[in-house]
């Protein structure tokens, strides 16, 4: 059991120091070349672990492209670093705005999925979600279009509100304001996001 253990802590130590490791395309470069000279040697276990590095290196890649396509500041409120992340196929990158008494805030995420039935579908919960938001007797609610795209914006009773563009191919925007009396913020948020070119990245 001690022995199991012992094995157990050096593989998640492992894995953590390997996470942090500065990112760079030639590492991939690297494991593809590893994976090809693993397949040649009919070495198959080793061209899937290849592979399998390779898939993380280019999802952390991703995230790092998609989390420049997030504003630095918008009307004055400074972002926070983004966070960013994936699973089952979908990429999700986050910033957040805080004024400087921190009593409003804005949050801006761009998630997307094109090649994942998961990501496929990511759009329509979303727009299903908007529309039962909408349908909230204590939701206010109406369309917004921003740069020629229709986002829909509710809000809460609380002072939050959304705003949510479904882009084609399964990319979502989803703006979140906090301490905002009506939807003015998120239409600033919005007219920071170069729409077009987020929808075409993906």
């Amino acid at each position: 059991m001690k022995r199991f253990c012992t094995l157990c802590f050096i593989m998640t130590c492992a894995f953590i120091f390997s996470s942090i490791q500065p990112l760079f395309a030639d590492n991939v470069k690297a494991l593809m070349k590893s994976a090809e000279r693993n397949y040649n040697a009919k070495n198959y276990s080793k061209a899937l672990a290849d592979l399998e590095w390779i898939r993380k290196e280019i999802t952390n890649l991703q995230l790092q492209s998609m989390k420049k396509l997030l504003p630095s500041e918008i009307a004055g409120m400074k972002g926070v670093d983004a966070d960013g992340g994936a699973v089952l196929g979908i990429h999700a990158v986050t910033r957040n705005y805080i004024n400087s008494d921190r009593s409003r805030s804005v949050s801006i995420s761009i998630s997307s999925g094109k090649s994942s039935q998961a990501g496929q579908g990511l759009g329509a919960i979303m727009g299903m979600a908007a529309s039962f938001g909408a349908m909230n007797a204590g939701t206010r609610s109406k369309m917004i279009i921003s740069k020629g795209y229709r986002g829909q914006f509710s809000m809460d009773g609380n002072n939050t509100g959304t705003l949510i563009f479904n882009l084609n191919g399964g990319t979502v925007i989803n703006i979140e304001t906090r301490g905002f009396l009506d939807s003015s913020m998120a239409e600033k948020a919005a007219n920071a996001l170069n729409i077009s070119k987020i929808e075409a990245s993906f």
